[in-house]
């Protein structure tokens, strides 16, 4: 863990005090996991047990807050399961994390959903990477395709972290497919090719 413990132990002391079934002691735990390294995985996990325990406790009264809360706390689990190597358990946080995900892309509505489209994104790449990793690649090439369409939104726009990812999962996209000797999907990838050359012809 990061050498700031000592600060979120007097955080996590005084929200707990005040609450501590609280989404604010929840983040902070959430926080507190996501600070630790892969050696560390155990420490961690607890902390995301904690912290996903919250998150769902609140879900039939402060259901947005508590989705998007649950969802960054079952990426960031997936997050550190692939860097310890843990794919089964990679691909098992990241499903879950793109499900809630893309519930809340669904249920955008009255607000401009870039945020949640983006956080998808995200949470696909990790499934991506999981599924990789434990060897299942055509379903690593499916889930890479779906990135590329979730994040398709972003194309020929200045958003430099859709932009950034969205081309890491073009790559990898390509790549297997050339690994599991399948045709890339011209009707995800044509789309994004005009968007790109439309918005450079604009610049």
């Amino acid at each position: 863990m990061t050498d700031n413990t000592d600060e979120f132990a007097l955080r996590l002391s005084y929200l707990e005090k005040a609450d501590p079934n609280s989404l604010a002691v929840a983040r902070l735990y959430l926080e507190m996991a996501s600070n630790h390294a892969a050696e560390e995985r155990a420490a961690a996990l607890e902390m995301f047990d904690a912290a996903d325990a919250i998150f769902s406790r609140h879900l039939p009264t402060a259901r947005d807050a508590a989705m998007a809360g649950l969802a960054l706390s079952l990426n960031n689990r997936a997050a550190l399961e692939i860097e310890a190597g843990e794919w089964e358990w990679a691909v098992d946080a990241a499903c879950q994390a793109v499900e809630l995900r893309k519930d809340r892309l669904r249920n955008c509505v009255g607000r401009k959903d870039d945020r949640e489209r983006l956080d998808l994104g995200y949470s696909l790449a990790a499934l991506v990477l999981a599924l990789q990793g434990a060897g299942k690649l055509e379903l690593a090439s499916d889930a890479a395709r779906d990135g590329i369409e979730v994040l398709g939104a972003f194309a020929g726009m200045r958003n430099q972290d859709a932009f950034i990812l969205l081309t890491k999962l073009i790559c990898i996209y390509a790549d297997l497919c050339s690994r599991t000797d399948q045709l890339p999907d011209a009707g995800v990838l044509l789309p994004l090719a005009k968007a790109f050359y439309g918005a450079r012809g604009k610049s």
